[in-house]
């Protein structure tokens, strides 16, 4: 099925680059090999020429893998995506894929934590620069740009401050300057975002995440408008890098695509709920969640997205320990990193997900050591509640 406009997204989500099996099955076949078989020398021989297009070795090509990254593409309005084996191989083989000795990026001063080690600790030692800014002030950005810019990477909503940056206007700031635009969309997703849509030149998932949704398989995708970068970033890097998803994983994602739309729908629904009653209770400090009016990211997150997400965080009056406690009585909701999944989850970042940031540095990155965040589910939302309740 091609993509038009007359075509939903819940549609794509299921029909989307669909393949034709001889065996008519109602799901795609997992292709669990590491390689594909010639009938003969000639036709290895057209095949490495490129005469023939087809299937050699699963590090560089195999059907299910090609038909998760074909739908990716699809709902992210791309041309083809390169899937692999986790969120952070598709940041690094991203970012590595752009820069090399003596250039710079620029990256929003709060990221997930693995993508700020790699960006902060890594790169410098392969002589590449990196500069931190806030991306919601627009000048300090285009002040920043240089001749040896590059790329310039972020998060929105961001994690776990849920800052919101402006995608249409930083990327309008990066073509000025031909520099690359790489968005993370991972708490987003396709449903409620498209970076490229508002003028980024790749965008990014944790597949881990929303895409699969159900907590049971790594991986990571990344998508581009331009064919040439996607096969420069799959045969120059993943396939040398060697982070290559599982055809078996990939088949999960395709599972899990199929519901993205309306899990997607009911976790945000929750988020809201939450995020009002905590709002409303007398024992929170702060709520950070985009779909609040009060939000600083509010209106322009109305711009861009379709929706607000289903991650929030937050603080209660108090000291570490008061967020401690709330957390170790939760009952139901989990304690755990990762989000996105069915399950509505827990955890306190300054002590897990985003250790490497330094004390002194959490308040200006836009959160706190007591800082909560919470990944809603799909449970309902009177036990979400409750649980919430009781541990205030």
């Amino acid at each position: 099925m091609e993509k038009n406009k007359k075509v939903s997204f819940n549609t794509l989500a299921i029909h989307g680059a669909g393949q034709n099996d001889q065996n008519q099955s109602l799901n795609d076949p997992i292709y669990m090999t590491s390689t594909f078989t010639f009938k003969d020398l000639d036709q290895a021989d057209d095949t490495f020429s490129f005469k023939r297009r087809a299937y050699v070795y699963t590090r560089g090509g195999n059907p299910t893998i090609n038909l998760f990254e074909k739908r990716v593409a699809l709902l992210e309005s791309g041309v083809d995506s390169v899937a692999f084996a986790s969120g952070m191989a598709a940041i690094t083989s991203t970012i590595l894929s752009n820069v090399k000795a003596g250039d710079e990026i620029i990256f929003h001063k709060t990221l997930y934590g693995s993508a700020y080690g790699f960006i902060t600790h890594i790169l410098p030692k392969y002589s590449v620069n990196a500069i931190a800014c806030d991306f919601t002030k627009l000048n300090e950005v285009e002040s920043l740009i240089s001749p040896k810019t590059k790329l310039i990477y972020f998060e929105t909503p961001t994690n776990p401050s849920m800052e919101i940056i402006d995608i249409k206007e930083i990327s309008k700031i990066a073509k000025r300057q031909n520099v690359k635009v790489v968005v993370d969309n991972t708490f987003a997703t396709p449903y409620f975002q498209r970076p490229l849509e508002l003028g980024a030149d790749i965008v990014i998932h944790s597949a881990t995440k929303y895409i699969s949704g159900h907590g049971d398989a790594l991986g990571g995708i990344t998508t581009s408008k331009d064919q040439d970068y996607i096969y420069h970033l799959k045969f120059g890097y993943m396939c040398e890098l060697g982070g290559v998803i599982s055809p078996f994983n990939a088949w999960l994602m395709l599972r899990g695509i199929k519901t993205l739309g309306i899990r997607m729908k009911k976790i945000e629904e929750n988020a809201k709920l939450l995020a009002n009653f905590l709002l409303k209770s007398t024992k929170v400090e702060k709520v950070l969640y985009p779909g609040i009016e009060t939000h600083n990211g509010y209106d322009i997150a109305k711009k861009q997205m379709d929706g607000f997400g289903g991650v929030l965080s937050f603080e209660l009056q108090g000291d570490l320990k008061r967020a401690k406690d709330f957390v170790s009585r939760l009952k139901m909701i989990k304690l755990a990193v990762s989000l996105g999944d069915t399950e509505t989850l827990v955890e306190i970042p300054a002590l897990m997900t985003h250790r490497d940031y330094s004390e002194p540095k959490l308040e200006e990155f836009g959160f706190s050591k007591k800082t909560i965040r919470i990944s809603c589910g799909i449970e309902d939302i009177d036990d979400i509640l409750e649980d919430v309740s009781k541990a205030l």
